[in-house]
């Protein structure tokens, strides 16, 4: 007969389970690391912010160049030089600008938030030469080295700064100057917009090139699992800011951009009100690829086409409102 400590010794050793509150503890634990994590991302992408959307504001400075400076007294035409102009806080801007005698039409270009205004004379006389026309490759505060952080209304202010000094020196109204918007551009086009509209003087048309409904909604599309439009400040929610506008618009965009999906563009193209408009849709182009000539020729026939349906409906409302001649 075995004794008690015997039988003890022969019996099957029990698990050593952790009390239930060790095991909470440890899922405690690992919820908060999990939660403080997620929040330092959190604040890390606000600070972020400046960075990721205005890329451009941070390369490396560009060296410098013995540039041709425009002067209304004293005029070049026919190749591109420095335009400079004032922002609304005084600090100079150098936009580059090509004058045609024979244009029969005023540009400004709104560049997007990964390239400079000098960095891109190739497009500028590619635009000048297919629409015959004088353009205007605006700069934004912070993308000329100095030391200036853009924000939306920064880059919207001095698109409108641009509007006014292309005005002033083509001796043309702001309402008769195209305004054409590439990505972020878009953006900064639909701000401008706004504000001409509620000065009383809308753009006739405006050319949007692979551009967005929002910032908003192609970062929360982008980061699911950020709460990115709580977080945004540069919300550049170019949708609602252009959904009262009548005038012309062509947008194109191509159906591959894969860093503003066509999605977002197909949705700002959706939520305009105005009867003129007219949708391009390219196959083979990604957001930063140049864009073919036929595009282009393709744009420049919308867009006239619609310019054209705009003027005859304006003449035939005019015409019905007009007073009948007194027998």
């Amino acid at each position: 007969m075995q004794d008690a400590t015997s039988a003890e010794s022969a019996s099957p050793a029990q698990p050593n389970t952790p009390p239930a509150r060790t095991v909470w503890q440890q899922i405690r634990s690992v919820t908060i690391t999990v939660a403080v994590a997620y929040v330092v991302i959190c604040l890390a992408m606000v600070l972020m912010e400046t960075r990721l959307v205005f890329p451009g504001a941070y390369l490396d400075p560009t060296p410098p160049f013995d540039a041709l400076r425009f002067t209304p007294a004293n005029p070049i035409t026919g190749q591109i030089t420095t335009l400079d102009y004032t922002a609304e806080d005084q600090m100079k801007l150098q936009g580059r600008l090509l004058v045609r005698n024979d244009a029969n039409r005023v540009i400004l270009f709104l560049h997007g938030n990964e390239i400079r205004a000098m960095e891109m004379d190739d497009w500028t006389a590619r635009l000048s030469e297919s629409m015959n026309a004088t353009v205007l490759t605006a700069e934004y505060r912070g993308f000329q080295g100095e030391d200036f952080t853009p924000t939306e209304s920064t880059c919207i202010a001095d698109a409108q700064s641009a509007l006014d000094t292309l005005s002033e020196i083509t001796n043309v109204p702001h309402e008769q100057i195209t305004i054409y918007s590439r990505s972020l551009g878009g953006g900064i086009a639909g701000g401008l917009v706004e504000r001409m509209q509620e000065r009383g003087i809308p753009p006739h048309s405006l050319i949007l090139d692979r551009t967005f409904d929002s910032t908003v909604s192609v970062g929360a599309d982008r980061f699911v699992w950020l709460p990115v439009r709580w977080l945004m400040r540069n919300r550049f929610d170019t949708a609602s800011r252009l959904k009262d506008f009548k005038g012309c618009v062509v947008q194109i965009h191509g159906t591959p951009d894969r860093i503003v999906p066509m999605k977002n563009g197909k949705q700002l193209f959706d939520s305009l009100n105005t009867p003129y408009k007219s949708w391009i849709e390219v196959p083979d182009m990604y957001h930063n690829d140049r864009i073919s000539r036929a595009t282009l020729d393709r744009a420049i026939v919308e867009l006239r086409r619609l310019e054209s349906e705009s003027i005859k409906t304006r003449t035939a409302s005019e015409t019905d409102l007009a007073p009948a001649d007194p027998k």
